[in-house]
């Protein structure tokens, strides 16, 4: 008799790619691990929103924190008008401005705040705005971080409104009609304060944009 032989079967661990409003609505259902996808894969930008809209990294670390936490509490109110990316984004930027606000009011009354960053991962801690560069010459390094600290420091020269809608838009790369949506604005309104706020910003950077 000849034994039959059965082929091997291998199991082939499939990833999927759920899209985010997959991970809102199980987490708005009180699936903590749906959130902590959608943190992974948000935490970067969110991040850098915050650094660019308060120009101090740890900071944007805490607002960072509180932004997801905001968020997570607010997810009932999600309503699909833009992506999550963009809702989440507008919340940064509103507790980046509200964090900014205190912060001067603690500077003008003279009291020191004592801020905890406890929770921060080491990825996000390790986090910069640097432009990435592979060159290793050290003269185009330092000129590359030249560049990065002077649109830092213009960027931080805008007005709210000005400073909000050139990172949504030029930062991190929001459409203008997610942009419209998530902030109520028509398209037409967007388009023109992006516009103007480029402009303020050649005038104050001149030669290097």
């Amino acid at each position: 008799m000849t034994v039959e032989e059965k082929p091997i079967v291998m199991e082939v661990e499939t990833v999927v790619h759920r899209p985010d409003e997959w991970y809102v609505e199980a987490a708005s259902r009180g699936d903590r691990e749906a959130f902590d996808q959608l943190v992974h894969r948000h935490q970067q930008g969110v991040i850098n929103a915050a650094a660019y809209y308060l120009g101090h990294q740890e900071d944007a670390l805490e607002v960072a924190q509180e932004s997801f936490l905001k968020a997570y509490r607010s997810l009932d109110g999600f309503k699909g008008k833009a992506s999550f990316r963009t809702w989440l984004l507008r919340i940064t930027l509103n507790t980046a401005r509200s964090f900014h606000a205190h912060r001067q009011a603690i500077k003008r009354s003279g009291t020191t705040a004592t801020i905890s960053i406890s929770a921060v991962s080491e990825k996000e801690d390790q986090g910069d705005l640097e432009l990435n560069d592979s060159s290793g010459d050290p003269h185009e390094l330092l000129e590359r971080k030249e560049l990065q600290q002077l649109i830092e420091d213009a960027i931080q020269s805008l007005d709210d409104r000005a400073r909000r809608i050139i990172i949504l838009r030029d930062i991190l790369g929001e459409s203008y009609q997610a942009i419209a949506d998530e902030e109520g604005l028509t398209l037409g309104t967007v388009k023109t304060r992006v516009h103007r706020a480029r402009l303020e910003l050649r005038e104050i950077i001149g030669d290097f944009l």
